[in-house]
């Protein structure tokens, strides 16, 4: 439809040009009519780019705002996303914490006290038994962690990289789906 439009307005420009260049032998009485025509004729033109030139600032006025409508819901969704990842690493935070406190191994020697060196021997292998597997959970837990931070991080980017795109004016969605295969 612009192009439509642009080829309307060209193809008029050049028949107001070449009207108004055209000369032709008057008459006494075309004298007055003729250049009463082709000032109507050139008024009528310039009325109707007018007219084409206001669709066409009303189409692009629409689609900016369309365009804005997006950059907002894209900002509302990254909001989201960054709320959403900061209750992950609160949570994380949390739970190391909380393992952190069962690790204490004083905790496990004042509820109990053994008679034996066996018995100590015992505890002590009991003791780094449940170390190593608290251990091996947090090790679990921080790589699951990780993984996920890490998609949010790459995602976010990605957002953030065609909310710039969108910014500069230089965007296509071509380009969207060549980034997204």
């Amino acid at each position: 439809m612009a192009e439509s439009s642009e080829k309307h307005i060209k193809d008029l420009q050049n028949e107001t040009i070449q009207n108004v260049e055209s000369t032709t032998e008057p008459s006494p009485d075309d004298a007055v009519i003729d250049p009463l025509e082709k000032i109507k004729l050139f008024v009528e033109k310039t009325e109707s780019m007018k007219e084409i030139a206001k669709e066409k600032n009303e189409q692009l006025e629409q689609q900016f705002k369309e365009l804005k409508e997006k950059l907002s819901s894209s900002s509302e969704y990254l909001m989201r996303i960054k709320k959403n990842i900061e209750n992950l690493k609160f949570s994380y935070q949390k739970n190391v914490s909380e393992m952190q406190k069962h690790l204490d191994p004083a905790d496990c020697l004042e509820n109990r006290t053994p008679e034996t060196k066996h018995d100590i021997g015992k505890e002590m292998e009991e003791i780094r038994r449940k170390i190593e597997t608290l251990q091996a959970r947090v090790k679990e837990q921080t790589d699951k962690h990780q993984h996920v931070t890490e998609d949010y991080k790459s995602a976010f980017d990605k957002v953030v990289d065609t909310l710039e795109v969108i910014e500069s004016g230089s965007f296509s969605s071509q380009d969207l789906r060549n980034k997204s295969k």
